[in-house]
């Protein structure tokens, strides 16, 4: 099922929009993940797609269909909550058959489906055991299976992993993914969590402040940010951003001259910076001075002092332990200029063209 978004609009008290004219579209078959930082409009949009929440203005569709009077039942969607909301008295068995009990589906075929899905989402030796009797994993995977147990024109997934563990969150996410491509099913998923979002989405919406700040796929996020908001909500370690400024020296030849003038910040990504020529694309050669080296089983970091910033390198495990300065690179890829209101304006594809 495709979803699209058509000029939408929410407001609570009908003075503030809490979202803004959102626009876009949800490829069928494919998993969506919806990321941004707290208040900034995830699980709204979900609820607003749900049929939770009505829009204010705009349209919805699903597919070719309006779907943007119709509430939650008749949008026919599975949810599935972080708290997960299982019923504690019914088996595994019972949870998943629920929706299909609510459907006046006879018991032999809701069981004979129950124990289908429960195959595909790993708990078929779970089936006769009490949602308390199972791990955290389990209990999610047992909702997942009860959000399809009624064959859901899209899956929705609200922070499903914020409760577990930080294994258990790398073990799920990969199953999460394995279902929606055994299924086939639309999946939207909501996460604050950048490295949740990378690795399990086909693409993502970053929102914040109500509004759409790229949608793309997690690659183009990393490598080609649209904005400076961007360009720090994802990655680890956080990009390094100076003034523009401060670099006008070292840049002098190597960015136009009318591109730099519009140039309010620059970023730099911590691989970026190089203590040598790593045939990767050279943008150009600056002077600095080592305020500290640091290794941590692979990871090995560095700051550099350069024209009063400091800047986190990730590329300087090769460097003689006593150097104190010398001369770096910075490369083509990863690094980036801003205009004044945040926009890109150099790096990423529009340079590599």
């Amino acid at each position: 099922m495709k979803v699209t978004f058509k000029d939408v609009t929410l407001s609570y008290d009908g003075k503030i929009d809490t979202l803004k004219h959102l626009n876009f579209e949800i490829p069928d078959g494919s998993l969506v993940s919806l990321l941004g930082p707290s208040g900034g409009g995830k699980t709204t949009t979900l609820n607003l797609i749900s049929g939770l929440l009505p829009a204010t203005s705009g349209h919805i569709y699903f597919g070719d269909e309006d779907v943007t009077k119709k509430d939650a039942l008749a949008r026919k969607v599975g949810m599935v909550f972080q708290n997960y909301s299982l019923y504690p008295h019914l088996s595994v068995r019972d949870n998943i058959a629920f929706p299909l009990k609510m459907q006046h589906v006879s018991r032999k075929e809701r069981y004979a489906k129950a124990e289908e899905l429960a195959k595909l989402v790993h708990v078929d030796d779970q089936l006769d055991k009490k949602p308390g009797e199972l791990s955290g994993g389990q209990q999610q995977r047992v909702a997942i299976a009860r959000a399809l147990a009624k064959s859901p024109s899209l899956l929705l997934l609200d922070e499903p992993l914020s409760n577990l563990d930080a294994r258990l969150r790398i073990e799920m996410r990969q199953e999460i993914r394995r279902i929606q491509r055994e299924t086939g099913v639309t999946t939207i998923f909501v996460t604050h969590d950048q490295d949740e979002a990378l690795h399990i989405s086909d693409n993502i919406m970053v929102l914040s402040f109500g509004k759409i700040q790229q949608f793309s796929a997690p690659d183009d996020l990393y490598e080609r940010p649209s904005n400076l908001f961007v360009a720090k909500f994802i990655g680890e370690p956080v990009i390094n951003t100076l003034p523009a400024e401060t670099l006008k020296a070292d840049l002098q030849g190597h960015v136009p001259d009318e591109i730099f003038a519009k140039a309010v910040t620059a970023g730099l990504r911590s691989e970026a910076l190089v203590p040598f020529d790593n045939g990767q694309g050279i943008l150009t050669t600056f002077h600095a001075t080592l305020a500290y080296k640091q290794k941590y089983g692979r990871e090995a970091t560095a700051a550099l002092n350069y024209n009063g910033q400091t800047l986190l390198s990730t590329e300087m495990a090769g460097l003689p332990a006593d150097q104190k300065e010398g001369d770096f690179f910075i490369t083509k890829a990863g690094f980036f200029l801003f205009d004044e209101a945040g926009a890109l304006i150099f790096g990423g594809e529009a340079h590599d063209q």
